[in-house]
C-alpha cells in the first residue's frame, strides 16, 4: 500500500519509526513482517510503499524472500528497505498439516537465546534484496507495536529501545488531521466493511427483487441518465450531511450495477466530493446482498487505494472475492495493487474507463 500521508514528517528514530507504522498501514499489525521502501538516499531519503505480509511458516523461510522481490516490491525501484518483524512466536498455523509438530521458534541462527527472534527470516529477505540490488537499511524487532514495548536491532545487539506511544505521534497527528483513520487490528478494518445484519440484508434483497422487476419494462435510453442523477444527488446530499432514505440507498445500488453508470462513478474519486461518495459506498457495501456488492465494493477499494488506504481497499477486495471470485473490476483493481501500480496511475485508468463509458452512452443515445 502507498504511504497515507502527504505532509513531510521527518523520522530519524527507530521507536518513532515504530510508533509510526501503524499510522502508515492504516492498522496495528500483530505476527507480520512490515517492509518499507526507501528512495532518493543521496539527497533526502524518502518513504515509499509500506507492505506487511504474514510472518511465513518456520519451514517455508528460504523461498519468501525471493517471493517478495517478485511480488509488488520488486517493482518499487526502492534503493534500500527497512524491515520490522512483529511478534515472538514462529507461524505454525502457516504450515497447516506440513508442520506436524517440527516447527520450532527461530530465536537466531543457531537456536540460542542471543539476539531477537526471526533472524533466519531477516537473513533470508535482506539476502534476497541484496541479489535485486536493494540494500537493507535497518532491521527491527518489537513483540507488539504499543507504547513501551521493547524494541531490538537485528545488526547491533547494543541497538535497542522502547516503542514511543503511537497514538501521541507526529504521524498520528497529522493522520488525525488529515482525517485518516488508524485501526486497532485488521481484524477491526475488516469489521468495519462487513454486513451490517442477516436482516438488513435480506430485507434490501426482497425490495431490490420488486424494484428489478419494475425497471425491467423494456428498453428504456433514459433510464442510465436518470440514475447517473440519481448517483451523483445522493453523493451532493452526503456531502451537506443531509440523511438518505432507505429507498435513496437502494436506488443508488440499483444504478451502480449497471457497470457503465457504475465506471463513471469512478470519476467521483477524483474530484471534491471523493469523501462524500466514499461513505455513500461504504454504507451501501455493509447493507447490499452479496449480488449487488461487488459494484459498490469495488467503487469503494478504488476510492481508499487513490487515497492511499491500501489496507481499506484490501478489505474491500476481500469482500469482492468471497462473494464473486470472477468479477472483473475487482481483479483488476487487485491485480493493479499487486503490481504496485502508483493511487496517480490508477487514478488515469479510472478517466480512461470512465471517458469510454461516457462515449458508449452517447452512441446509445443515452447520454
Amino acid at each position: 500500500m502507498t504511504t497515507r500521508l502527504n505532509t513531510t514528517i521527518s523520522l530519524t528514530e527507530p521507536a518513532d519509526l515504530l510508533a509510526a507504522v501503524p499510522h502508515m498501514l492504516g492498522f496495528h499489525p500483530t505476527h507480520s513482517l512490515v517492509v518499507l521502501t526507501l528512495h532518493d538516499l543521496a539527497a533526502t531519503p524518502t518513504f515509499g510503499v509500506t507492505l506487511r505480509t504474514d510472518l511465513p511458516c518456520p519451514m517455508r523461510v528460504c523461498a519468501f524472500g525471493e517471493q517478495l522481490v517478485a511480488g509488488p516490491l520488486g517493482r518499487q525501484q526502492a534503493e534500500a528497505i527497512i524491515l520490522v518483524v512483529v511478534g515472538e512466536k514462529p507461524n505454525v498455523a502457516a504450515c497447516g498439516d506440513a508442520c506436524a509438530g517440527r516447527c520450532r521458534d527461530s530465536s537466531t541462527a543457531d537456536g540460542g537465546d542471543t539476539g531477537p527472534p526471526h533472524v533466519d527470516l531477516i537473513e533470508v529477505v535482506s539476502d534476497a534484496f541484496h541479489r535485486a540490488g536493494v540494500v537493507t537499511a535497518h532491521a527491527l524487532w518489537v513483540p507488539e507495536i504499543r507504547a513501551g514495548a521493547e524494541w531490538a536491532c537485528y545488526a547491533d545487539p547494543d541497538c535497542s529501545g522502547v516503542v514511543a506511544d503511537p497514538k501521541g505521534s507526529t504521524v498520528a497527528a497529522a493522520m488525525a488531521a488529515a482525517g485518516a483513520v488508524t485501526f486497532g487490528s485488521r481484524e477491526e478494518l475488516r469489521a468495519l466493511v462487513a454486513p451490517e445484519s442477516a436482516e438488513t440484508v435480506s430485507r434490501w434483497s426482497a425490495k431490490l427483487d420488486l424494484l428489478t422487476e419494475e425497471r425491467d419494462d423494456g428498453y428504456d435510453p433514459g433510464k442510465v441518465a436518470r440514475d447517473l442523477r440519481a448517483v451523483f444527488a445522493a453523493i451532493q446530499r452526503v456531502g451537506t450531511g443531509a440523511a438518505l432514505t432507505e429507498d435513496d440507498l437502494l436506488r443508488v445500488l440499483l444504478a451502480v450495477s449497471d457497470t457503465r453508470v457504475r465506471d463513471i462513478a469512478l470519476g467521483t474519486a477524483l474530484g471534491d466530493t471523493a469523501r462524500a461518495a466514499e461513505e455513500l459506498w461504504l454504507t451501501l457495501v455493509r447493507k447490499a446482498p452479496d449480488p449487488e456488492m461487488p459494484e459498490v465494493a469495488a467503487l469503494l477499494a478504488f476510492s481508499a487505494y487513490l487515497r492511499g488506504e491500501g489496507a481499506l481497499a484490501g478489505a474491500a477486495l476481500e469482500r469482492i472475492e468471497r462473494a464473486r471470485p470472477d468479477h472483473r473490476l475487482g481483479l483488476l483493481l487487485q491485480q493493479a495493487i499487486e503490481a504496485g501500480i502508483s493511487p496517480a496511475d490508477l487514478a488515469v485508468i479510472a478517466r480512461d474507463a470512465a471517458e469510454d463509458a461516457r462515449i458508449m452512452l452517447e452512441e446509445d443515445g443515452a447520454w
